[in-house]
């Protein structure tokens, strides 16, 4: 019986041109199922970006829902990820295939970024104990996309820029909710209207 693999691509544009890349490729809504260059009926599912997000202050604690400077700084006693509400269909998609997969290729971008879409998405969808291969090109050249998946990586090799990037994204929600909260308070007490946003 042939290993069950999911190739988990970033975006709609990506997995095609992974899908264009194979001998056999059928397109489905939300994945194309691929065969040859040492393939069998392997899935290429994607997601648009970010299908998985940070909570929302209010989803953490109902104090949080009303902007009030008292109720700062919001510090999570531990950060937890949500599916974005726009992407729903499409996670639930990437989920069954990844829920199947008995190895996971990631083929996202080729940066921390591409590392952190994938991996978040992965370990929501309760997959993280499974084999995970990497992809790593910098083209989307039928020929170099084929060298690639004929030489993966082994995906631990990448967990450090996953982490980076987990990291990084949670030090602009702490910046990001907090001083835009503390600045809009401010501001509006001085008789300003509006919302001001602060950013890292």
């Amino acid at each position: 019986m042939s290993k069950k693999i999911t190739i988990l691509a970033e975006k709609p544009s990506q997995a095609e041109a992974y899908a264009d890349s194979f001998e056999k490729k059928e397109r489905n809504k939300g994945y194309y199922t691929v065969s040859g260059n040492g393939f069998d009926n392997a899935i290429i599912t994607y997601g648009f970006g970010h299908l998985v997000e940070l909570y929302n202050p209010e989803d953490y604690n109902d104090r949080w829902k009303k902007w009030e400077i008292d109720t700062l700084p919001m510090i999570p006693e531990n950060y937890k990820f949500k599916v974005s509400k726009d992407k729903k269909a499409q996670y639930n998609i990437v989920k069954k295939h990844l829920d199947n997969a008995d190895e996971i290729i990631i083929a996202t971008d080729s940066d921390r970024e591409g590392e952190a879409i994938a991996r978040l998405i992965i370990r929501l969808s309760g997959n993280d104990n499974k084999s995970i291969k990497r992809l790593w090109i910098n083209s989307l050249e039928v020929d170099e996309i084929q060298k690639g998946f004929q030489n993966l990586k082994e995906g631990k090799e990448f967990y450090s820029s996953f982490i980076e990037a987990e990291t990084r994204q949670i030090a602009d929600w702490l910046v990001g909710m907090n001083l835009s909260r503390l600045y809009t308070l401010c501001m509006q007490k001085s008789g300003m209207k509006g919302v001001f946003s602060i950013g890292r």
